[in-house]
């Protein structure tokens, strides 16, 4: 009969990523048995040497050589492939591509869970303090940070994108760089001031779409490295390709 060990070196690798060591480790040593007797069944019933299986784990063997090289020849290095002057460059060039599908807000807003530090927030916006120092100071205080579970500080948001759905009502109507009423939600009491609008049609800011502007140059990079590493590939094989029209049969020979 066939034996099969789990050894304590390839237990500690595990246990290593654990945090309840002991349940985990239960666990993971159950699921090993689980697949060692389902694993030794299939043994058993000569299905893990069958036709099939061979072909299944060359076409995976196969698939899994292929990813690894394009892995290192495409992917290794992303961040050198894009520039910042390119995404400038893109950016400034190709306006019509870049046309917002739809309303972009750039927002601040607090959430409180009581309405008198909301206001007394407010208060010190509309008083004078800036938005980074009000937020700055409440932070600092220690009676009044827990009653602030949220921040967000010039953000991009979308009506898909911003939540509770009043503040996208409050952000349609609300001058720049004003800072709103304190917006009663079924989550708390929100502060909101809108930085920038943009409409469906217009050209984004830079920084909202500086990082779909780089995934589009470096797909582009991709595909021609790709393009460039298959005519090296056909430089170096010769392929020889046999059709046979009576039968439909390819034969694809590459030395």
């Amino acid at each position: 009969m066939d034996q099969t060990y789990l050894t304590e070196e390839e237990l500690a690798v595990y246990q290593d990523s654990l945090q309840d060591t002991r349940r985990q480790t239960r666990e993971y040593i159950n699921d090993w048995i689980t697949t060692e007797l389902l694993y030794q069944e299939a043994v058993r019933r000569g299905l893990a040497d069958s036709d099939e299986l061979r072909r299944l784990v060359e076409t995976t063997k196969r698939q899994l050589a292929i990813a690894a090289l394009l892995d290192q020849d495409l992917y290794s290095d992303d961040s050198s492939m894009v520039t910042n002057e390119e995404i400038e460059a893109f950016y400034d060039s190709e306006e019509e591509k870049l046309q917002l599908r739809e309303d972009v807000a750039k927002i601040s807003f607090t959430l409180f869970t009581k309405r008198d530090a909301a206001n007394a927030f407010r208060s010190r916006i509309l008083q004078g303090t800036s938005w980074d120092d009000a937020v700055w100071e409440l932070q600092k205080d220690s009676i009044l940070r827990p009653l602030l579970p949220q921040v967000a500080t010039r953000q991009y948001f979308t009506e898909a994108t911003l939540y509770p759905e009043e503040l996208w009502k409050v952000s349609r109507n609300l001058a720049i760089e004003k800072v709103s009423y304190v917006i009663n939600t079924d989550v708390g009491y929100y502060v909101l001031m809108v930085h920038g609008f943009k409409q469906q049609g217009e050209i984004p800011d830079f920084q909202y779409i500086r990082d779909e502007i780089r995934d589009r140059i470096l797909i582009d990079a991709r595909r021609q490295k790709y393009e460039h590493l298959l005519t090296q590939l056909r430089s170096k094989h010769f392929i020889e390709v046999r059709l046979d029209l009576a039968d439909t049969t390819d034969t694809v020979t590459v030395r």
